[in-house]
């Protein structure tokens, strides 16, 4: 029995390659060939040659002895490129390895002999003319899209088309969600978190707070078809007010710093309490965990701190045996649940340079909004009002902006208290690192104590810095 992989091939996501299967496991049941690797490219273009890396791969694998034959169902699976010395060199390089190419619907393809050869170039031909006609009937179906000023291309969430084939209409689907999305960037939310208020990805959030069209009503639309790129402008109905959409994008482009990369790394459990990692060991210096659990018997162990080493050797030092964690985790909750003292933010106080970028997404606006309009009156009014505004630009004086914190209405303790673990996990560690707050024994007793003495006379040091531009003063 001869063993053989089966090369298995569609162009687009949206195309089914269980056909292909079925045909080619059939056909290997009635001829006794073992298929023992599968390659399946979905969204695999082979007229831009994407597939070439796969088949690369099956010709190692030839080369190795482990199979000494590619099944496809038609030659166009294969290889469908211009270039027919391309196709032609891949040919070879399988029959150079010792391999040989089945296609279904052509029992000759491939061979040696006079036939075979004629047959193989022959469908070579065949499958590049394919794509070639492919191309222009998808060019000439998109040329009505243009003519029409119809919609193609990507939308981002909430966004979505109706309409006939050539005559799409892209439309927002729930402008309220929308809107909010952008006022919760405006203001400074986690894209983590708006995306879980309405299940999406951070980079997905993205890309609707990018969409120029949210403010502007215009979306620029483009195809290119034999390395010329042809553009047209269609009209859609604004969501957001330029200043709006603005203050969003100017929060994407001020976190876009080399320290928010992906670093990678592994995931790392959800620890058990909010205090686990937070206090260093008295004995050793390493980071002190809560430990719980049940006894055999079923009932719950009483929560304890114990040391839990260094960050490379997690091992416990020995010397620090481990106390009671709800005496500490009680006092550090009645230090913060009821303290009043104000929550500031980090905030812009004065200058005007933000007012210039408005008027900077007006004009940009203004200008999308040229390219669509057709009625002689409105024209004239849009292109006095891009006058006025390039005018206000040029003439802008910019003062400085200058930052400073500013009560932002929230007190400690009602940040505290409507938080979860991973806001309390901040207070106690920016209170940690700022006046040192550390475990002590007391009489034999183990209790908190805060190195004021170290801060004293240091500057910010009455600063408890909370991150994402949030503190509090002492």
């Amino acid at each position: 029995m001869s063993l053989a992989a089966a090369f298995i091939r569609v162009s687009t996501g949206s195309q089914d390659e269980a056909s292909q299967v079925k045909v080619i496991d059939a056909y290997a049941h009635e001829h006794g060939i073992t298929v023992v690797k599968t390659f399946k490219l979905k969204g695999y273009s082979a007229s831009k040659g994407t597939q070439e890396p796969a088949l690369r791969d099956a010709i190692a694998d030839i080369q190795r002895g482990d199979y000494g034959t590619l099944i496809v169902t038609e030659s166009s699976r294969l290889d469908r490129r211009e270039d027919l010395d391309a196709q032609a060199e891949i040919l070879l390089a399988i029959r150079s390895a010792g391999g040989d190419i089945i296609s279904i619907a052509e029992p000759t393809f491939g061979k040696s002999d006079f036939a075979g050869r004629i047959v193989t170039l022959v469908a070579q031909h065949a499958n590049a003319e394919k794509s070639k006609t492919v191309k222009q009937t998808t060019y000439r179906g998109v040329m009505m899209v243009r003519d029409n000023n119809a919609h193609h291309g990507a939308l981002p969430s909430f966004w979505e088309t109706k309409g006939n084939r050539y005559a799409k209409q892209a439309y927002c689907s729930d402008p309220r969600a929308i809107a909010d999305i952008y006022e919760r960037v405006a203001k400074g939310e986690s894209l983590a978190s708006v995306g879980r208020a309405y299940e999406l990805y951070p980079n997905s959030v993205k890309n609707v707070i990018r969409l120029a069209a949210n403010h502007t009503g215009v979306i620029e639309c483009s195809y290119t078809h034999e390395g010329i790129t042809e553009t047209w402008p269609h009209t859609v109905t604004p969501v957001v007010d330029s200043a709006l959409w603005w203050r969003a994008n100017n929060v994407l482009a001020t976190n876009v710093t080399k320290d928010r990369a992906n670093k990678g790394g592994r995931p790392v459990a959800r620890p058990a309490n909010w205090l686990s990692g937070v206090l260093d060991c008295p004995g050793c210096g390493g980071k002190l965990y809560v430990h719980a659990g049940r006894t055999p018997a079923g009932n719950p162990r009483a929560r304890m701190l114990r040391c839990g080493g260094h960050n490379k050797q997690r091992l416990s030092c020995g010397r620090f045996k481990g106390c009671e964690a709800q005496p500490v985790v009680d006092l550090i909750g009645a230090m913060f649940a009821s303290d009043t003292t104000e929550i500031l933010a980090f905030q812009r106080v004065a200058g005007n340079a933000h007012e210039l970028d408005a008027l900077k997404a007006s004009l940009s606006k203004l200008q999308a909004r040229l390219s669509v309009t057709e009625d002689d009156d409105e024209l004239d009014a849009m292109v006095a009002e891009r006058k006025a505004i390039k005018a206000l630009i040029e003439e802008f004086a910019i003062v400085p902006d200058s930052y400073d914190y500013a009560p932002t209405g929230q007190t400690v303790a009602q940040m505290w208290n409507d938080g979860d673990d991973t806001v309390k996990r901040g207070i106690v560690r920016a209170v940690k690192q700022t006046w040192g707050l550390s475990l002590t024994d007391h009489d034999e007793r183990w209790g908190l104590a805060i190195d004021a003495v170290a801060s004293k006379g240091t500057e910010g040091a009455d600063v408890v810095d909370l991150g994402n531009g949030l503190c509090f003063r002492r």
